[in-house]
């Protein structure tokens, strides 16, 4: 057991909790708040109430959709950071669940189907973080590209950054320094969730290949009677680490659902009606694929999860069950009746993390296109001489 425990000890959230220890929030979870990690988060939250204090003074339309945009994010950004500091200690548990379901693997069947499910988690990882890399690179230099002296984002600043050097460089190291860290803590916010659905979604699909194979190879009944009990505990580990999944994740996504449809119009709107420049164009285009990927991914995991749980109940009548003995009857009823019973999270005990909560996202965001739009025009009309 320990062997197979040590092959399988894979840490599938280290590029997540590395970002997180980049940011301090390992520490902060820890209680170390007087240090580099208290004054490195205050210092990213300054840009909140300086973004708020830019709201609509600028004079193109494209800036100020742009603020309310970033405002927006950056606010919902540190609540969804702030919430998962408060709930880091549940790492260590969670990882020891998910290490004792690892070390259950056994069959050629059940490695393969695990070294795929290592390696997809791997890739997914790294298309989340090429994809924020991306939006933080367009984010950081696009201003470089424009013929006037300007910034990376419309901000408020108390001082005139226009006409002194001095000024200018110091207020592109701020903002340069937020790019970074809050494209650093939604990577680590955003695509933490989707990994441990997926994880869960594959943990449950090889339970259901352990349990649809008991009867099936040359064990006696004695020893069928005793791997569907493991597998009963397999369940049990299995809802334990979706309970902890579910408190640690729950608050973030709720924050995450209720802002995002806005984000998502206010890009596009921006996108279609007021970008010029190229530069510009593959910022609102980069920018709209990173939001994107904050909620698409994660309603299709959990659609994902969900589907596995239901297929959990059909998997013990799969095994040799009609010949087997009594207690493993007895025994396999139990674990069907326990299986019967749905597992869909919810955000925030509210909003399901599901495909069909996607498509209202989209819905509420083409409304709110679609008001903006009709509210231009209405203004552009009563201005006409």
């Amino acid at each position: 057991m320990s062997s197979a425990t040590e092959k399988f000890r894979i840490d599938y959230y280290r590029i997540q909790i590395g970002a997180w220890r980049i940011l301090g929030a390992l520490d902060l979870s820890n209680g170390k708040y007087l240090g580099w990690a208290m004054f490195l988060n205050v210092f990213v939250s300054m840009l909140v109430p300086m973004l708020l204090l830019s709201l609509f003074r600028f004079e193109t339309p494209l800036e100020n959709i742009t603020n309310v945009s970033l405002t927006i994010t950056s606010l919902s950004t540190i609540l969804k950071f702030g919430m998962y500091v408060l709930k880091l200690y549940k790492l260590a548990e969670m990882k020891e669940v998910i290490a004792q379901l690892d070390s259950r693997v056994r069959g050629e069947e059940q490695i393969r189907y695990h070294r795929h499910m290592a390696k997809y988690l791997q890739r997914l990882s790294r298309v989340f973080l090429a994809t924020y890399l991306t939006v933080m690179v367009n984010t950081g230099i696009s201003f470089l590209f424009r013929s006037e002296r300007s910034l990376p984002f419309p901000l408020w600043f108390p001082f005139d950054w226009k006409h002194s050097t001095v000024a200018y460089v110091a207020v592109v190291l701020f903002q340069e320094v937020g790019i970074f860290c809050q494209v650093l803590q939604n990577f680590a916010d955003d695509s933490f969730p989707p990994l441990a659905l997926y994880l869960i979604a594959e943990q449950c699909q090889l339970l259901i290949l352990r349990i649809s194979s008991i009867g099936c190879g040359p064990d006696n009944q004695v020893a069928n009677e005793k791997e569907l009990v493991n597998c009963i505990q397999d369940q049990n580990r299995l809802y334990s680490l979706l309970e902890l999944t579910r408190s640690f994740i729950t608050g973030p996504m709720l924050i995450q659902f209720i802002v995002i449809a806005a984000n998502i119009a206010l890009t596009m709107f921006g996108l279609v009606f007021y970008v010029e420049r190229v530069q510009d164009r593959v910022y609102y285009a980069t920018f709209l694929w990173g939001i994107t990927l904050q909620t698409y991914p994660l309603c299709y995991y959990g659609t994902m999860m969900a589907d596995s749980f239901s297929n959990l109940h059909y998997a013990v009548f799969c095994s040799n069950w009609i010949e087997q003995s009594s207690i493993y009857r007895s025994n396999m009823l139990i674990l069907a009746e326990r299986t019967k019973r749905g597992q869909l999270l919810l955000a925030g005990d509210i909003l399901p993390i599901h495909l069909s909560t996607f498509a209202t996202i989209c819905k509420a965001a083409y409304s709110f296109f679609t008001l903006m739009h009709d509210s231009v025009e209405k203004i552009q009309n009563l201005n006409k001489p």
